[in-house]
C-alpha cells in the first residue's frame, strides 16, 4: 500500500509540476540537463526501488507461507490416494493403458 502510495504520489507530483510549474522545470541544473528531466529519470530509479522492495517482501514473507501450504496439499493429495489405491480392486495388467496408434 505505501508503493503504492509512492508510485502514484510521485508520478502525479511529476505530472502536476509539468502543468502548473513548467519554469521551474524548465530550470537548468547542468547545461542542457533540467529539473524536469532529472525528475521524469528519478521515476525509473523510484519504480526500480518500489520492484526490489516488493520482490523482497514477496521472498521473505509470501513464498515461505505459499511453499508450506503447497507441502500441505500435496501431502493431502497422497494421503488420499493412498486411500483410494487400498479402496479399488485391483486392475487387470493393460488395463486402463493407451494404445499406440
Amino acid at each position: 500500500m505505501r508503493s503504492t502510495a509512492a508510485a502514484v504520489g510521485g508520478f502525479l507530483l511529476y505530472v502536476l509540476l509539468s502543468s502548473f510549474a513548467p519554469g521551474l522545470m524548465n530550470s537548468s541544473l547542468s547545461g542542457h540537463f533540467t529539473l524536469g528531466l532529472a525528475l521524469g529519470l528519478g521515476q525509473f530509479v523510484l519504480m526500480a526501488v518500489i520492484v526490489w522492495r516488493y520482490l523482497v517482501h514477496m521472498r521473505t514473507r509470501f513464498t515461505p507461507v505459499a511453499r508450506g501450504l503447497r507441502g500441505l496439499a500435496r501431502h493431502r493429495e497422497e494421503a488420499a490416494a493412498r486411500g483410494r489405491a487400498a479402496a479399488e480392486p485391483p486392475v487387470a495388467p493393460g488395463a486402463g493403458e493407451f494404445r499406440p496408434w
